[in-house]
């Protein structure tokens, strides 16, 4: 009998876990201390605590499991910490350096500064060989592989121990002949090498781009298949034989561990997209279409937007400043969470991360060796944790040892009180976050004003309400599955699988049926994909996207639209979609300005979604919540330490409100409502919260 459904994230600090049962619809939520240096034990440590809390073994949980939804970190951190396979490059020759030289030394983002230092390539020189091949722009092949460089490099991979081959050739996306040919070749020569080539990964113009992204893809994925087979074999091991293991994709979708074994690329985002997905279908819960998602851990911060009741999808970014042309939720991340290092800098300014103290040894209230004072130390030091009840009790924060980083750390270099260092050093954080929340919104050109924020992440409920204040923002949507909500996301989430051909054109000259026949075998690939992960016809859509810009324009903006709308055979709306996207990125368009076409794209999806918002129980007329306790607190919009009452948040009911300055503790985070807010428990298991002093009362 299967029952259960579980969506799994694993994260720096914390695995989250949520099980939701089919036939009961109960939801129950665990965390579990990550396990960096092998991240399946710490799922599996997970897995039996999730089965405690369902009074059963975790064989018995497994046994009686249908899906799991895993998000990883996996790839991510082989690429941050340097840890990938050793990977050798094939390109045309005299193209060896590209991956090296980038698009100069120094980015736009990093122009004027003069000690920017570029990232070690991911391949070493002497493993990145040029062979005599050759295509022209047209895609007409010029001069074939020769078998014979194909063998003596063959034979250098394997004499330096190579796990993985990244093939590039220039021109392949107009015709990858060459690359095919030389994949085939080298899978002959080198059975037991991960061979990957760029036709298969990113087939568009632009030569750095596609060999960054195919280099990325060959150096995570020995990485991401060990892993893999690793944890499906544990799983299978301890009772979970006929259940389905599905990957979280960077897009934001959902798919088999196959289809990420051929572009493992697709992952390094796999478990912050999940946040997005999940404070979406909140956000509608409360009838917004529009919304700011924020994810505070233990390790990072996460930022990202909701437009339309859609995650936002950006078609290309960096990792550790590796460039990646591949579809990825538009997530800003930077190092600010709980075990963010706070540390004084040689001008004597404090500062907090982006360095971390993990989850080994963690921040020094754990008790497990941390001597450095974290931004969890400060929450503690100023009343907002309670040390006796973290994760429900589980885990016993030490305030004498938290106090104690701070002040030798901080208080005393600076002169100030423990309580004025904490409170610094909550600030400095908080400033952080509202940093990266604009990179994200005005950067783009959004009003963080005109959105409500999802709070997301352990961590987050104790900084949101000081970060609306400092943004402007005065709606706080606080699901009561906050700490778990990247988990509660891969639950959410739907099957995904997304395509690019390059296609450069004048659009002047084009017609429509032409795109439907370029995207013609895309189509067919992703239906018949949809249709072997058990989708039926009637749960699929497909989603088409032209990149298209201004002639002269160097770069592209990127539109999407139902397949309908290509069907019916007009232009004119699909330019008019063009026209409004520009201008609003960039505040202008040139409606009679010629319009070139870059590249296409397919993006095949799957209504998979099992997770069901929770429906939280009626409060009586005139029923209010009663505190359980007190205790001092430093009320961050008083500015002064305060008796605060304490209210249970796992207990309260729909329809109650609570005014400023309280907190509200639930078994995985805590709330804090300063003085000028109000917070109310609405009828979708989350909290709102707003700033009444700015807005208008719940």
């Amino acid at each position: 009998m299967s029952r259960f459904t579980l969506g799994i994230d694993v994260g720096g600090t914390f695995t989250d876990l949520v099980a939701f049962n089919t036939e009961s619809g109960e939801q129950v939520i665990d965390k579990a201390s990550s396990t960096p240096a092998d991240p399946s034990i710490g799922v599996l440590n997970g897995l039996e605590s999730l089965a405690a809390k369902l009074s059963l073994s975790r064989s018995e949980l497994l046994e009686q499991t249908r899906l799991i939804v895993h998000g990883t970190t996996v790839t991510t951190n082989a690429v941050l910490t340097g840890r990938g396979a050793k990977t050798g490059l094939l390109t045309t020759a005299g193209f060896r350096d590209i991956l090296q030289m980038r698009r100069g030394v120094r980015s736009k983002e990093h122009l004027f500064n003069n000690k920017y230092v570029a990232p070690a390539p991911l391949v070493e020189r002497d493993l990145r060989i040029g062979l005599r091949e050759r295509t022209d722009a047209a895609g007409l092949l010029l001069k074939p592989v020769e078998d014979g460089e194909l063998e003596a490099a063959a034979r250098l991979f394997r004499e330096e121990g190579v796990e993985a081959v990244a093939i590039c050739f220039m021109h392949a996306h107009a015709n990858p002949a060459n690359e095919e040919a030389a994949a085939a070749r080298l899978r002959e020569l080198l059975p037991d090498v991960f061979v990957t080539h760029s036709a298969e990964v990113s087939p568009m113009v632009r030569l750095y781009n596609r060999v960054s992204t195919t280099v990325m893809n060959a150096y995570v994925g020995p990485v991401l298949q060990t892993y893999i087979d690793r944890l499906l074999g544990a799983l299978r091991e301890q009772g979970f034989r006929s259940g389905e293991l599905l990957i979280m994709q960077s897009n934001g979708g959902i798919t088999s561990p196959d289809n990420v074994a051929t572009i493992p690329a697709t992952t390094v985002l796999s478990g912050p997209a999940g946040g997005p997905v999940a404070g979406s279908a909140f956000a509608r819960a409360y009838g917004r279409e529009e919304a700011i998602v924020i994810d505070m851990g233990g390790t990072s911060f996460e930022a990202s937007i909701i437009r339309g009741g859609e995650v936002t999808i950006r078609k290309e970014g960096e990792i550790n400043r590796n460039h990646l042309a591949l579809p990825m939720a538009d997530i800003h991340s930077i190092g600010s969470g709980g075990g963010s290092i706070a540390w004084i800098d040689d001008g004597g300014l404090l500062r907090v991360g982006p360095q971390s103290a993990g989850a080994r040894p963690g921040p020094a209230c754990y008790g497990r060796g941390g001597k450095l004072p974290t931004c969890s130390d400060a929450d503690l030091v100023l009343g907002y944790l309670d040390g006796d009840y973290f994760l429900g009790g589980e885990m016993r924060l030490d305030v004498e040892l938290a106090e104690r980083a701070i002040r030798e750390h901080i208080a005393e270099p600076l002169g100030l009180s423990v309580e004025e260092a904490a409170y610094g050093i909550y600030t400095i954080s908080n400033l952080n976050m509202t940093g990266g929340i604009k990179e994200i919104t005005v950067q783009n050109g959004h009003d963080p004003r005109e959105f409500p924020m999802v709070v997301a992440g352990g961590a987050a409920p104790v900084h949101a309400a000081m970060m609306a204040r400092e943004l402007g923002m005065t709606e706080m949507i606080i699901p009561k599955y906050s700490s778990v909500l990247c988990a509660v996301g891969m639950l959410a989430s739907d099957l995904r699988h997304d395509y690019v051909k390059s296609f450069q054109h004048s659009w002047r000259h084009i017609e429509l049926p032409l795109i439907e026949a370029m995207l013609r075998a895309s189509r067919h690939e992703g239906w018949q994909a949809l249709g072997q992960e058990g989708v039926t016809v009637s749960k699929r859509e497909v989603i088409v996207g032209i990149d298209m810009r201004y002639s002269g324009q160097h770069y592209e903006v990127t539109i999407e639209f139902d397949e309908a709308l290509l069907l019916a055979g007009d232009k004119a709306p699909i330019e008019e979609l063009f026209h409004q996207e520009h201008e609003r990125l960039y505040g202008f368009d040139l409606r009679h300005h010629e319009l070139e076409v870059v590249n296409l794209r397919l993006s095949c999806r799957g209504k998979q979604a099992v997770f069901e918002l929770p429906r939280s129980e009626q409060a009586a007329a005139g029923e209010q919540p009663q505190p359980r306790g007190s205790r001092r607190m430093y009320d961050p919009a008083l500015r002064q330490s305060v008796e605060t009452p304490i209210y249970d948040g796992e207990t309260m009911k729909a329809g109650t409100q609570l005014q400023g300055p309280c907190i509200v503790e639930l078994i995985t985070t805590t709330i804090i409502v300063p003085t000028g807010f109000e917070l109310a428990y609405g009828n979708h298991g989350s909290f709102i919260m707003r700033d009444v002093e700015k807005g208008e009362r719940v």
